[in-house]
């Protein structure tokens, strides 16, 4: 033991000589020393060491684009899926890949080629998206948001400042006719009315670079403390593409260019394949290699053949298909999407619904409690007392339910005390065109006959095409004297739902103290007496029944087993697993944190193609 650890020191020392500078010649030993001198015994055979064999490092797993996937993962040629989308909208001549160019008349697949400023998390709180900071001056009525300094646009080229700018100036363009300017209008830029009406030049709102050309500074006409909020809908398009090839850019493999997670790698109305961009930071990128957006005729008979990974369950017989199906059922998940608020309305410039009785009568009459129950049931629906619904920041359903219960004897009172009489046939229009009309023509004619038995009024319920129903809605006057129509949130503020009843805005319920409390409310900084002011401006609503909310409209999503991440677990309003509002887009985080799990092969054993 000691030879053996005396050799090694001995060996350590003769490689540090060796490593060592020269060292002076030895001195000769002296012959008769050399003579007395006793032989060295020869030292013992050493053993060498066994050695310890290393496993071979496994090959990290990461995707197509380098991204480093998640424990569970499955291997990066799995990471691909094929999701169900309106490709109908592409065949219809929707051809806009950018919901800066277009909201209405987007082609799927859109909403990926450009994060906004800001993003929401599952909770639907706002995070940071291409601006890392948003900053306020001391009264709300300038917000700098500084742009992240590593993210280019796919074609290698910065993103600046002035793609924001050329952005915000094409929707104040009245010859481009952007149709969600209304929407814009909300952030009160100055000059973007203005603008909007030819009176000032788009380069004239106050949209205007900072202090870098990463800084954009937003000029407002009033204090507006929730801006960030608006900036969902601010996706940058890029400024060289749009003055060369015009805001259609998008859809064109020659001309596409995108500053978000994914890139398009093929576009036609039936199919759009989008591809993960290289390009983006990787906090950025996304998980998934590429998505394939297909749309079937039936969504969910699709998603049944293993041809989709995701369908929206749409009708009451997609509802009753997957209440049978105890297997399929696991795999449903209610999403309360964008907290979407069906209700009837009035022509309340006319008799008979200028009357506030007669408006009170006809909320009494709609049995809510029943109708959702048996034509479109959990979880497809919900009944609402309100236009807020719950989950909706400031939500008071359950306090403003007595003003419009299901309440016949109370009803026929109520109409009696107005002393109107009501001798012609009034006219129902119902909007159609979404997944769930049937249903709401079933609630529309019982709702009806309640109110034919119970008032002895005759209604007419109409089916009316989308665009028809919404010409008539909104012409100035309105031609509609009742209908029933939704509403769903385009921001998460009390602001974007309760300014759908100001005066001058959709409807024609006018109110001073409401708009009053709506104007105050708007400029607010504390937030509890911002929600206040919101709570007594819905009351009134309810109350004077500025319109009789009738149900809350969840979408339900089937998903595949073996999708998941982060953001598909349960949240504050997503209580089950799933997507919540907006989707899989570029405006949340869900479509960078999905991803296939290891047990993909147990269900399909080739990705789509």
């Amino acid at each position: 033991m000691y030879r053996k650890t005396i050799y090694l020191i001995l060996t350590g020392t003769l490689i540090l000589a060796a490593c060592a500078s020269p060292a002076p010649a030895p001195t000769a030993i002296a012959a008769a020393d050399a003579a007395t001198a006793a032989p060295a015994a020869a030292p013992e055979a050493t053993v060498a060491p066994t050695a310890v064999p290393v496993e071979p490092t496994a090959a990290p797993n990461v995707n197509s684009i380098g991204k480093l996937l998640p424990d569970d993962a499955a291997p990066s040629e799995q990471q691909v899926i094929a999701i169900t989308g309106d490709t109908q909208a592409s065949a219809a001549g929707a051809v806009f890949m950018d919901l800066t160019a277009s909201v209405y008349n987007r082609s799927i697949g859109d909403s990926m080629f450009s994060f906004s400023l800001i993003r929401l998390d599952k909770d639907f709180n706002v995070v940071p998206g291409l601006a890392e900071t948003y900053t306020p001056n001391a009264d709300n009525t300038e917000w700098t948001f500084k742009l992240r300094d590593d993210v280019n646009w796919s074609d290698g080229t910065q993103l600046t400042a002035a793609d924001v700018i050329a952005t915000f100036q094409h929707m104040a363009d009245p010859a481009t006719a952007y149709d969600f300017s209304w929407y814009t209008e909300e952030m009160r830029i100055k000059g973007y009315s203005e603008a909007l009406k030819g009176e000032v030049k788009p380069t004239e709102i106050g949209v205007r670079q900072g202090a870098t050309p990463k800084e954009v500074v937003f000029e407002l006409k009033e204090s507006l403390p929730f801006l960030p909020m608006l900036m969902l809908y601010s996706a940058p398009m890029q400024k060289a593409a749009l003055e060369k090839y015009g805001p259609t850019y998008g859809h064109d493999l020659k001309t596409t260019v995108s500053a978000g997670p994914y890139m398009l790698e093929e576009w036609s109305p039936t199919r759009v394949v989008l591809k993960a961009n290289p390009n983006m930071p990787d906090d950025l990128k996304p998980y998934l290699n590429k998505v394939i957006f297909i749309s079937p005729k039936s969504e969910l008979q699709a998603f049944q053949a293993g041809e989709v990974e995701r369908a929206r369950v749409g009708s009451g017989a997609d509802v009753q298909t997957i209440a049978a199906d105890p297997e399929l059922a696991k795999l449903a998940a209610q999403d309360p999407n964008d907290l979407r608020v069906h209700y009837f309305f009035f022509d309340q410039s006319k008799p008979p619904f200028d009357n506030l009785k007669v408006r009170q009568a006809f909320a009494h009459l709609f049995n809510r409690e029943e109708l959702v129950q048996n034509i479109l049931p959990a979880p497809a629906s919900d009944p609402a007392y309100s236009f807020m619904s719950p989950g909706f920041p400031g939500s008071n359903e359950e306090a403003l339910k007595p003003y419009q219960m299901y309440d016949p004897e109370l009803a026929k009172k109520l109409f009696a005390e107005s002393g109107v009489k009501i001798t012609g046939k009034l006219t129902m229009n119902v909007r159609i065109g979404n997944v769930i009309e049937e249903s709401l023509i079933n609630m529309a004619s019982n709702y009806a006959e309640e109110i034919k038995t119970h008032l002895g009024v005759e209604v007419e319920v109409q089916r009316t095409e989308a665009k028809v129903f919404s010409d008539a809605m909104n012409a100035k006057p309105t031609e509609m004297q009742f209908g029933f129509v939704s509403y769903g949130l385009d921001f998460m503020d009390q602001s974007n739902m309760l300014s759908v009843f100001r005066n001058g805005g959709r409807h024609n319920w006018n109110n001073d103290v409401y708009d009053g409390l709506l104007k105050s409310a708007l400029a607010e900084p504390d937030k509890a007496k911002r929600d206040q002011m919101y709570l007594d401006a819905e009351k009134l609503l309810v109350e004077e029944v500025g319109g009789i909310f009738a149900l809350q409209q969840f979408d339900v999503w089937v998903w595949k087993p073996y999708i998941t991440g982060a953001t598909f677990q349960p949240g504050k309003l997503n209580t089950a697993r799933g997507l919540g509002w907006p989707g899989f887009s570029s405006l949340n985080l869900g479509v960078i944190d999905t991803y296939v799990t290891k047990n993909v092969t147990d269900f399909r054993p080739e990705p789509p193609q």
